[in-house]
């Protein structure tokens, strides 16, 4: 069951990545939707999980954007699996501690990304510190509302069964 809501988050992202973020890239940071989701996976899951939602995750964006297909794929590899291992040897369980993933894996991936580019074409790619930490930035944010609501929502569906007005509960009939 875990794969079938990975894949769903993933073809979630990858739907809003590719339809409305562009709309909204001009007004604001960038955000990359997919790697909150890997990022996600790896904190809850684990390093395996973070390393093939990555993978996954990494290379279907490659083919959809039209970039070269694998450089994402494997940043996203690596985010995935560091974070996912960074998660399980210090136990992510607090909000900052999250934020300070988020923050960690949205700069690895852009050195990663843009290191990786840079190695393959002559061209310089140019990314300011601004632009890197406006992104970091974005990404962490809409990585702690996933992750508290991913948190959040079971929590209070407890709630709801034992108090009688969930499906399940002691009174519902």
């Amino acid at each position: 069951m875990r794969v079938a809501w990975i894949a769903f988050a993933l073809a979630a992202a990858l739907a809003v990545q590719t339809t409305l973020v562009e709309m909204v890239a001009g007004t604001g940071a960038p955000l990359d939707l997919v790697l909150m989701v890997v990022m996600v996976v790896a904190i809850v899951n684990g390093p395996r999980a973070g390393l093939w939602t990555g993978t996954v995750g990494g290379l279907l964006q490659d083919a959809l954007s039209g970039g070269v297909v694998g450089m994402g794929g494997l940043a996203k590899t690596v985010v995935g699996y560091l974070g996912g291992q960074f998660a399980a040897q210090f136990m992510v369980t607090r909000l900052w501690h999250k934020a300070l993933v988020f923050v960690g894996g949205s700069l690895l991936h852009a050195a990663l990304f843009v290191g990786g580019y840079s190695l393959l074409f002559e061209d310089r790619v140019v990314v300011t510190q601004r632009d890197l930490l406006m992104q970091a930035a974005a990404n962490t944010v809409v990585g702690l509302v996933v992750a508290v609501g991913l948190q959040t929502i079971p929590d209070e569906a407890e709630r709801q069964r034992l108090r009688g007005r969930w499906p399940g509960g002691r009174h519902a009939e």
